[in-house]
């Protein structure tokens, strides 16, 4: 058999292979990946004009607000971290109470984990002081080390809703909380990037989100 023959069968070997053993790592359950969020990956309505389009390199910018206790809050603190962000209100009637359910599910999913954290963003801060944080905290069993309630100047709550999080339409005047109403649950990676957006009424999206973030976790 000639060296041009030979060469040739290995190629055709080693092409094999490779493909076989892709298809085998695809056919497996812990294999898989998660895309990366950016602005133009999103309904532009929920998005500031001027990011809108960006295609790549999408982070969360760094913010400070204050929390339930009334101490500090460094966006900065959950680098190195799998967190799950959301807009919600106090006395919303509606969607928030099922989101509260659903939070409180991810609480204890993730009781033990000390790298995953839940920061929860009061889009009313005017009416949801820290005292009343303290309050809600109280009522749904909130565990301070996992569940940060923030409060802070509402103008910078809703730009970082637009141009952080990606998920709020712009406020109207002729209706309070037309923006506030986003069921969104938002999973950021170690690095600030966007890497999901669940439906944080629904309890099967919620179970997807702590499928992704156990995969993102054991993804340091």
């Amino acid at each position: 058999m000639n060296k041009s023959l030979v060469l040739r069968v290995f190629l055709v070997l080693l092409v094999f292979c490779s493909a076989f053993y892709l298809a085998f790592r695809f056919l497996q359950p812990e294999f898989k990946s998660l895309p990366f969020y950016d602005p133009a990956d999103v309904n532009p309505d929920l998005v500031e004009p001027a990011i809108r389009g960006v295609g790549k390199g999408h982070t969360i910018a760094d913010y400070s607000l204050t929390d339930q206790k009334g101490e500090v809050f460094q966006s900065t603190s959950m680098k190195g971290k799998v967190w799950m962000a959301d807009f919600f209100f106090t006395t919303c009637p509606s969607i928030c109470k099922n989101m509260a359910v659903q939070k409180q599910f991810l609480q204890d999913a993730f009781a033990d984990q000390p790298l995953f954290q839940i920061v929860s963003h009061s889009v009313n801060p005017e009416k949801d002081s820290v005292s009343v944080l303290a309050e809600y905290a109280n009522l749904n069993n909130v565990d301070y080390t996992k569940w940060k309630l923030l409060t802070g100047e509402k103008s910078e709550i809703y730009t970082l809703a637009r141009t952080s999080f990606l998920v709020a339409r712009a406020p109207t005047e002729s209706i309070e909380h037309d923006f506030i109403h986003t069921e969104n649950f938002v999973l950021i990676d170690q690095k600030g990037r966007i890497r999901g957006f669940y439906d944080g009424t629904s309890e099967e999206a919620v179970k997807q989100l702590v499928i992704d973030a156990q995969w993102l976790l054991k993804r340091p």
